[in-house]
Formats: C-alpha cells, sequence, structure tokens
C-alpha cells in the first residue's frame, strides 16, 4: 500500500510478468491518504481499452485507441477530492491490438503492451511502478520507462517529465536564435534566445490532428506519418495572408520549443522543424505540428531534433496575437573530459562538432541521430562509442544501449534484423572493456553473450566455415552487391571472433570457450580489393584477409571518391595510420569533415559526398530504401575523428585493456606547429602539450593518472 506520496517520480509502463501473454489484465494500487487531498486529476495511457474503478465503483469506460499510446489522457469521472482514507485504483484492461514485432524490432518483444499512469494533487505524487498490483495478487514489472521505444515521449506530460524515464535528462536554454526571416508580422529578439513575434493572425479553418489509428513498430514512424499528414494538408492551404517567421538555432539540437500567448485572443500555430533549409523547403516528411493556444497560455513541444523553425501564426477569426518563443536543448548532461587546442582552426572544430554531435546524441540510448530515427542501431552505436570513450567520463548512456540491445535480441533474432550487427554487439563489448576495464558490466552482459555466440554458430555451415541465409546483409550506406555485403559480413565475422578470443582471455568467468568458436571460410584477398566497394576492402584489411603487403599497396595507391560515408572515411583514416601514413589519414579527416563544414554544418551527417551541389540534402540519398532528403545531417557515428586526433594527433593510444598503460606518439599535421588537450581515462585525463622545434621534431609534454604507464616513442616529425 502507497503513503502519501512527496517525492515525484515519473510513470513507467508496466504490465504483467507474462508482457502481454493474455489480453485482459487488471491492475491496481492502493494508497492511504492521512488527510483530504484536492485539485486531484488522473492521466493515463495505455494499449487496449479499460474500465477504470475507484474504491470499487467504476468511474470511467476508455475506448481502445491506438492514441492512448502516444499520450497522457485524463480520466473523466475522476474525483477532484478525495477523503482520508485508503484507496484503490483499478484499471481492468482488454487490448486486442499489440505493438508489432517484426526482425528490425525484435529487441522489444517484451514491449508489445503497456501501462502508465499517474495521479497529482495538492502535495500529492502517485505514479505507476512495480508497486501496483496485478489481478492475480503478483506484481506488475516495468515493461519500459518514459522515453523509451516503442512507446517514446508522451503529450500532455507535465514539463518535468523532459527527465526520461532514467532521470538524466537536463533541459538548457538556447540563447542567439537567428530570425531568417519574416512576413505578415514583426519578430524581434527580446532576450538572449527569446524572440517575440506580433502581428494579426489571418482568418483561416484550423488543420485537422492526425488519427493515430495503428501501434507502429517504433515512436519516429509513427511521427513521421503524422507529419507527412500535417505536410499535406500545409502544401494544400493557401498561406499569403498569414504570418510567418523563420527562425535558426546556433547549430543543430534536440530540441523543445515553449510558447507563450501574451495576446488576448486564442491563436493556432503551425510549426516546422528541419536540419537544413532544403529539408524545410521540399520535404514531405520534416516535422510538422500544429497547436491551438488560448489567450495567455503557454504550450511546450516535445523533443525532436532540428536547427531551423518555421512558424505559422493563424486564427479562427482575425486577430492580433503577441507571442513569446523560446527553445531548449535537451539531452544527457554530460560532463566532458576530452578536448583540443591549436594553431590548426579545421583540426579543432571537427573535434568540437564531432563533441556536439555525440552530446545530442546521448538521450533515452544512444541515438543514431536525433532527427529521425532516434534508435538504438547497434553498428551505429558501436561508431560512437569510439568517441565517447576519449571525451565523455560517464558511459550510463551507451550500457543501457548495449543492455537494451543485447538482453532484448533472442535467439533465433539478428540485432536490427542485420547479421552482422549482432558481430558489432559483440565488438562493442570488447571495444568497451579494453576503454573501461569495467569488467562487472562484461559480466551482466555474460548470458546474452553467449546467447548470441551461439546464434552466429548455429548459422555458419560447418562444413565451408560460410554464413548461410545472409538475407539483411548491409556493410555500409552506397550501393553495393548482395555478394559483396555477404563478403563482407564474413570480414566482420573473422574480425568478431578475434575481439572474442581477447574477452575470453581477459575475463574467463565468462566461460567462453574459445576452442568452440568458429572459423571463417578461406577468402581471396583479391575479392576484398577489386570489388571498387571502399568499405569491403578496408574490411578486408581489418579482418586479415588482405595481408600486410597487400593492403599497404592498396592504400599507397588509393585516391577517396564517392560514394563513401563518414563511416568508410574513418575506416580509410584508421588503416592509413595503421600503416603508418597518417599525413594522408589526416588529408581523408581534413577533407571529408571539412566538406561538412563548408556546407555549414553544426552536426556531422550520417552521409556525405566530395562533390556536391547546393541542394547538398537531397543530393546524400546514398541507400536506396531511403526517400529525398531522409538522410540524416546528424548522425553520432560520425563523430569519430575524435578518436582518431585522440591517439594520433595528441598520440595517447591504450596498449593494455583498461588502459593500464599507454603509448604516447603525438604527430603534428600540416599546418599545426602547436597543440595542447586532454584525453578521458577510467583514472582521470591525460593531459598532452607539444610544439613544433625548428627542426621539424617535437616537443612534448605528457601527465597521466599515476595507475597509468606511459610508454614514450620518438616524437614524430
Amino acid at each position: 500500500m502507497k503513503k502519501l506520496a512527496m517525492e515525484r517520480s515519473i510513470p513507467c509502463w508496466i504490465w504483467h510478468s507474462d508482457r502481454g501473454g493474455s489480453n485482459r489484465l487488471a491492475i491496481s494500487v492502493s494508497f492511504n491518504l492521512n488527510r483530504k487531498i484536492t485539485g486531484l486529476s488522473c492521466r493515463f495511457a495505455l494499449t487496449g481499452r479499460a474500465d477504470v474503478s475507484l474504491d470499487g465503483q467504476r468511474i470511467a469506460e476508455i475506448p481502445e485507441l491506438a492514441a492512448h499510446t502516444a499520450a497522457f489522457t485524463l480520466v473523466d469521472g475522476f474525483p477532484n477530492v478525495l477523503e482520508a482514507g485508503t484507496h484503490t485504483l483499478t484499471f481492468d484492461i482488454v487490448t486486442t491490438r499489440q505493438v508489432p514485432i517484426v526482425a528490425v524490432n525484435a529487441y522489444l518483444a517484451g514491449r508489445t503492451v503497456g501501462f502508465a499512469a499517474y495521479i497529482e494533487g495538492e502535495d500529492f505524487w502517485l505514479s505507476s511502478d512495480e508497486s501496483w498490483v496485478c489481478g492475480d495478487g503478483t506484481a506488475a514489472v516495468v515493461v519500459s520507462r518514459l522515453g523509451e521505444e516503442p512507446f517514446g515521449d508522451l503529450e500532455n506530460g507535465p514539463e518535468w517529465f523532459v527527465a526520461g524515464g532514467f532521470g538524466d535528462i537536463v533541459a538548457k536554454p538556447i540563447g542567439n536564435v537567428r530570425i531568417d526571416q519574416s512576413t505578415n508580422a514583426e519578430a524581434t529578439v527580446v532576450n538572449p534566445g527569446v524572440v517575440r513575434l506580433t502581428g494579426k493572425a489571418a482568418e483561416l479553418e484550423p488543420l485537422v490532428q492526425p488519427r493515430r489509428n495503428d501501434l507502429n513498430l517504433f515512436y519516429h514512424l509513427r511521427k513521421q506519418y503524422e507529419w507527412k499528414e500535417v505536410r499535406t494538408q500545409q502544401k494544400a492551404r493557401e498561406w499569403s495572408a498569414a504570418s510567418v517567421v523563420r527562425l535558426a538555432l546556433p547549430r543543430e539540437e534536440n530540441a523543445r520549443m515553449k510558447v507563450v500567448n501574451n495576446g488576448d485572443a486564442a491563436i493556432h500555430l503551425l510549426w516546422n522543424g528541419a536540419e537544413s533549409v532544403y529539408e524545410m523547403d521540399a520535404y514531405d516528411g520534416c516535422i510538422s505540428e500544429w497547436f491551438t493556444l488560448e489567450a495567455g497560455a503557454s504550450f511546450i513541444t516535445l523533443p525532436q531534433g532540428y536547427r531551423f523553425i518555421q512558424l505559422t501564426v493563424f486564427a479562427e477569426q482575425a486577430a492580433n496575437f503577441d507571442l513569446l518563443i523560446s527553445f531548449d536543448a535537451v539531452g544527457v548532461d554530460l560532463n566532458r573530459v576530452g578536448n583540443v587546442d591549436s594553431d590548426l582552426p579545421l583540426m579543432d572544430q571537427i573535434y568540437d562538432v564531432s563533441a556536439h554531435t555525440s552530446l545530442i546524441c546521448h538521450q533515452i540510448g544512444l541515438w543514431d541521430g536525433v532527427k529521425r530515427d532516434r534508435l538504438n542501431w547497434t553498428f551505429d552505436y558501436y561508431l560512437a562509442a569510439k568517441s565517447g570513450y576519449f571525451i565523455w567520463d560517464d558511459y550510463a548512456v551507451l550500457k543501457r544501449a548495449v543492455s537494451e540491445v543485447g538482453e532484448g535480441t533472442q535467439r533465433g533474432y539478428w540485432m536490427n534484423g542485420i547479421p552482422e550487427y549482432t558481430m558489432w554487439w559483440i565488438c562493442t563489448l570488447w571495444d568497451y572493456y579494453y576503454h573501461t576495464g569495467d569488467r562487472g558490466f562484461i559480466l551482466e552482459m555474460k548470458e546474452p553473450l553467449k546467447r548470441h555466440v551461439a546464434w552466429i554458430k548455429e548459422n555458419i555451415d560447418p562444413d565451408t566455415g560460410s554464413m548461410r541465409d545472409l538475407e539483411g546483409a548491409l556493410i555500409e550506406w552506397v550501393p553495393i552487391s548482395k555478394e559483396d555485403a555477404e563478403l563482407g559480413v564474413h570480414a566482420v565475422l573473422r574480425q568478431t571472433a578475434n575481439r572474442l578470443q581477447m574477452l575470453a582471455g581477459e575475463i574467463p568467468e565468462l566461460e567462453l570457450d574459445v576452442r568452440e568458436l568458429w572459423t571463417a571460410p578461406e577468402i581471396a584477398a583479391e575479392r576484398f580489393l577489386e570489388s571498387g566497394v571502399l568499405a569491403l576492402a578496408l574490411h578486408g584489411i581489418e579482418s586479415g584477409y588482405v595481408g600486410e603487403e597487400d593492403a599497404r599497396q592498396f592504400l599507397l595507391r588509393y585516391e577517396l571518391k564517392d560514394p563513401f560515408t563518414p563511416l568508410s572515411a574513418f575506416q580509410l583514416a584508421e588503416a592509413y595510420s595503421a600503416f603508418e601514413m597518417k599525413d594522408k589519414a589526416w588529408d581523408v579527416i581534413a577533407a571529408v569533415w571539412g566538406k561538412m563544414l563548408d556546407c555549414d554544418s553544426t552536426t556531422f551527417w550520417e552521409g556525405v559526398k566530395l562533390e556536391l551541389p547546393d541542394d547538398f540534402h537531397d543530393a546524400l540519398t546514398t541507400y536506396k530504401a531511403y526517400d529525398s532528403y531522409r538522410m540524416s545531417l546528424c548522425h553520432a557515428w560520425s563523430s569519430t575523428p575524435i578518436k582518431w586526433i585522440s591517439e594520433n594527433i595528441l598520440g595517447v593510444r591504450i596498449a593494455e585493456p583498461g588502459c593500464r598503460s599507454i603509448v604516447f606518439e603525438p604527430y603534428a599535421p600540416q599546418g599545426a606547429s602547436r597543440c595542447s588537450g586532454s584525453v578521458n581515462t577510467p583514472y582521470g585525463p591525460i593531459q598532452v602539450e607539444w610544439k613544433k622545434r625548428e627542426d621539424g621534431s617535437l616537443e612534448a609534454s605528457i601527465e597521466a593518472p599515476e595507475q597509468i604507464k606511459v610508454v614514450r616513442m620518438e616524437m614524430a616529425r
């Protein structure tokens, strides 16, 4: 039984421990009030329909609507006042539709149904958690936390719910909002980050809010469908008389917008959000939402990823309006340890934009990007983590992304529906241990690790060593044949086996019998090098299918050309560095990431091309399943220059797992004569400083925590 609740907690999605095994569930909570409570209300979200009872009396009947999974809805009939004593609230739920599960979201199989609720009143708060009881007397279990897939963020919650189900997300005001243009309105900056918009709203019929008829695989898919519906209505309207303003944030953010109506009349506000002005003007799927704001009221949107905003003000009866508009940046508040400062501005800018890209993708999970998918894609966070180890001192977001997909994906499924993504998950475990030395977390993953290793083995032909049934193989986001993709998977398979052997040697408690691991098939080096796909050649080199001499000759003669992505560009820079061709590696970093900066990017992209027209966003679609403008301009897997700069320019490379020892060998790219910076480690930051002597050699110093052994190499010229 719950007592009077003084501390406010964010409601969880809960259900019976069968997690959808039955289509009917009664779920209740009893709470004791030591005095009369006034100003009460109850809001809920659920899959299914429900009869709601309070103290044995039915107070509401809730129909089964998909919309009830997208917002907290008020329980009509819940009393405004409750007397002192013990009370019991019950939702008797029947669900006929569950969240659909396919290969790509198989890790959410335990979240196909759910219920969340909260009661608030004067000095009273009660929210759904494991203390609620199912009809058979068993305790409810948490199926997901607020913000997690498949339900995502919910509308109609209090503003402080922005903290998310893990309680670590913060909202920080954004300053220096820029006014780009306005029509039929006066826009002025009245305070840093606050825009006042005044004018006369044109008389127009309100738009129709999208109907939520279906349960979707993911939150972002639902939002995409809804945005396209609103966008279609927007394009069908004649808006010449409406008041329109365009704003720009200083850089892309996962942002929420707050609007205060200081006018005397209700207005409607249609807003669009986009990562580029090209997307704003042309993409049917750009953020498109509208709401009504009564006189004196305020409204705050759910966080979404954007940099550019268009606001259209209209009303059912022409009226003057006076609005205040401001924005918050929303994300986990990480402590930045890593940094770099040099006399090479391009390098410093690449590092800082990479850091911002990484930071804003730290949300409920380590998202691939903040605009589109906002998912825990295994390969994406494997790459995103490569920068995170060097710059942030907290890996909680990475760990919950790793555990969610690893624990949730059951045997018989590939992670995210892609065969090699299961392999990248295993590689992530090795990387995490190599950088952090955190044996505890790796041991927490022991059961799913053994399960996924067994599933990989089950899909290998014991006679040939080749993998079977590689539908969905995907090693790069550029045009690639099925044969080449499958070849790449076998290179990843070999890399994964190598990492598993190292992991087994470091942590014998995992009970991984390396003698029982798979042996990858024999494949000639030429098949990797002659394919014409950069990523395939690099996987061949990394896996050892391509020998050192062949690899060196390939790298010496290779010239970067389209198509590629920041993924393969980073792999190319890494390969150059491994073969002591750091000048060529820096040239790649400077060309590729510099190209994005030339396009005024404030975050780094999912895809890039060396040759781009003015409308670069449309031109970036490199994967055949994407529509125009769907390419993400904020993608955490493109923050990898932080790793390269930390290991090469600052010269700090881990020599033993857990950072027990490091090799110190800084490098000065052409144009740089001094550099300083810091690198995160499990024991605290490493500080580095170097400057170039007249003879081209480096005078360098390093300060490392006493637990770390530093091996100095000859300073590179």
